[in-house]
């Protein structure tokens, strides 16, 4: 179905501004499709066909973890994108949609917001912000799983440390950590620094620049470390 003019003011209402002719385009092109509190607009794996803009409501994104649970990593709220990634990657569908609330929304099949865009700049600046903020996203996560990695295998190879009354003295050769661990020095450092800020390890010193010296609280470390392999 055409887009009433009924949805002119919610169209105006986006974060982005939307010209008339932009809005003109959307209430000729798109299909309005409304949702109950959560239905699934669409699942991960399905093809990417469409793309959608909420009109008004919320929804979550939802991706299935290496255990088979969904698990929550995002919200759109109304005036977001989603589906765009698809267009023009070719890809099926990377997580789960599901309206968080009653929600609408304007679809479009790929075809008709591919000729919308040459068009409607406003439309392109506002799906180059969405696409814009979705890779920053990704690269955070990506950022603070190799900090989650790297201190799961520096925390582990500091509880090998000889441990006297719950804390262990250690002495750690960077060269030699580097080897055994296959780590880049950067993310030792890091992975000690964020240790020493947690209060995990005290008087952390690195000595003739290549040992590192410090005291580390092991029933402390210990819960820390299963709570972050819990969460990676």
């Amino acid at each position: 179905m055409a887009m009433d003019y009924d949805l002119y003011a919610q169209l105006e209402s986006f974060n982005t501004r939307l010209t008339m002719n932009t809005m003109q385009f959307l209430m000729k092109n798109g299909e309005v499709v409304k949702y109950e509190k959560g239905a699934i607009v669409s699942r991960e794996g399905d093809p990417s066909d469409h793309v959608y803009i909420i009109i008004d409501g919320s929804a979550l994104v939802r991706k299935t973890d290496h255990l088979g649970n969904q698990v929550k990593i995002a919200t759109i709220e109304s005036g977001g994108l989603f589906g765009e990634m698809g267009v023009f990657l070719d890809m099926r569908r990377s997580a789960t949609i599901v309206a968080q609330t009653p929600m609408t929304a304007a679809r479009f099949t790929n075809e008709n917001f591919i000729n919308a865009l040459p068009r409607t700049p406003d439309l392109t600046v506002k799906l180059l912000r969405s696409l814009t903020e979705k890779v920053n996203k990704v690269n955070w996560r990506v950022a603070d799983m190799a900090i989650s990695n790297a201190m799961l295998v520096i925390g582990t190879y500091i509880l090998e440390c000889p441990v006297l009354d719950d804390l262990a003295s250690c002495i750690m050769d960077s060269e030699l950590v580097k080897k055994e661990t296959r780590l880049e020095q950067h993310k030792i450092v890091d992975a000690l620094k964020t240790f020493h800020k947690r209060g995990l390890i005290r008087n952390l010193a690195f000595n003739d620049g290549r040992n590192f010296v410090f005291e580390a609280k092991v029933p402390e470390l210990k819960k820390f470390l299963r709570k972050l392999a819990a969460k990676t």
